[in-house]
């Protein structure tokens, strides 16, 4: 018994003597899955305005609203702007930068146009004739124009489109195709056109600009031919008898 309480006290003592050891559970938080803003592609603004308002806004062949209009989401670049009214029609190209906002402010009024043609040419758009003012200029709205152009008596026709920016002139020169003169005649002779001889009888297929000429056919043995010829697309032939 002496023994069995000598251990006893003995476990007790040890167990006082011995540290305590705490186990703590640690306690992980939530990771935050969110992109982070340096993975988030970065975007631009742009700011449209128009004089007069409410025209409509087209950004990349995408139809975004109407003036004033703000916009925020676009990438960085180059991006063509359409701005589209009853007054006419401008295009823009603007370039975005990140995290900025571009402005485009733009006054939707007529341009004027100006053709320059070597004979007289009437010009229609959409069915209807177009004429010049006193200057030689047509008033149109801000846009793309496609004009016909021709002359009947000189079976000329063609096609033109042009830009007309606001306030702004644009010039349309034609250039059209030449013809050609033949000239045949009884006798040997010498070929002027407009003052510049040209060549000699048989004179084939000389190439000749559109319209209305002088040609003189003066024959070697002395005596000349005069005639004024309205030269078409279609090649003209001219035959001249000295007898």
């Amino acid at each position: 018994m002496a023994l069995g309480a000598a251990a006893f006290v003995g476990v007790r003592y040890l167990l006082r003597t011995v540290p305590t050891w705490t186990i703590r559970t640690a306690v992980v938080e939530p990771t935050d899955v969110r992109p982070s803003a340096a993975g988030r592609r970065a975007t631009g603004g742009l700011h449209v305005s128009s004089t007069p308002a409410g025209a409509k806004v087209v950004v990349d062949a995408r139809a975004r609203g109407v003036t004033p209009l703000t916009l925020t989401d676009l990438t960085p670049g180059r991006h063509e702007v359409v701005l589209e009214s009853d007054a006419g029609t401008v295009r823009r190209t603007v370039r975005i930068a990140a995290n900025e906002t571009a402005e485009v402010d733009e006054s939707i009024f007529s341009g004027w146009l100006v053709v320059y043609a070597p004979f007289e040419v009437v010009i229609v758009e959409g069915g209807r004739v177009l004429e010049p003012d006193g200057r030689n200029q047509i008033m149109l709205p801000p846009g793309t124009h496609e004009l016909r152009l021709a002359n009947r008596a000189l079976a000329y026709e063609a096609v033109q489109r042009v830009e007309v920016k606001p306030g702004e002139g644009t010039t349309l020169r034609l250039t059209p195709p030449s013809s050609t003169l033949t000239v045949m005649a009884s006798e040997a002779a010498d070929v002027w056109l407009d003052g510049a001889r040209v060549g000699a009888t048989p004179l084939n297929a000389a190439p000749v600009p559109l319209g209305t000429h002088e040609v003189v056919v003066r024959r070697e043995a002395g005596g000349e031919r005069r005639f004024t010829v309205t030269i078409g697309t279609n090649p003209f032939t001219l035959d001249v008898d000295f007898r």
